[in-house]
């Protein structure tokens, strides 16, 4: 039971960042058009940066304070995975789909379900 209540904080908190995601997307697209790659990865690192707080208070409830910076280094290396995994997946929806905000939630699910794993079986396990 504890697995699904992770799974669904998790999910509600990616879908949360999912919104600032595309929210700074379309705000950083608007002033720099014709760039994709840069947007997407400066709006995802935004997100992601919502999403830890969230996910190691929430989701995974963890609330220690040892190892702090090894968490840290964790959480900023499966966070580099992600962006690799969501610019890379965005790229490859952008030349199938035309549709920019879609594009941008299927990347984000792509790196979610790495995401979630890695948080949880490497940076917040208990």
């Amino acid at each position: 039971m504890k697995f699904i209540s992770q799974l669904v904080k998790h999910l509600i908190v990616g879908g949360f960042a999912t919104i600032i995601d595309l929210i700074f997307f379309k705000i950083f697209i608007f002033f720099l058009p014709g760039f994709l790659t840069i947007p997407k990865a400066v709006s995802f690192l935004i997100a992601t940066s919502l999403k830890y707080l969230g996910n190691k208070y929430w989701a995974f409830e963890k609330y220690e304070k040892e190892k702090i910076i090894k968490e840290f280094l964790q959480f900023f290396a499966v966070t580099l995975v992600g962006l690799i995994l969501d610019v890379g997946s965005f790229l490859y929806f952008t030349k199938i789909m035309p549709w920019m905000e879609l594009n941008v939630i299927f990347a984000a699910a792509v790196a979610a379900v790495w995401n979630f794993t890695a948080y949880k079986f490497i940076v917040f396990k208990k």
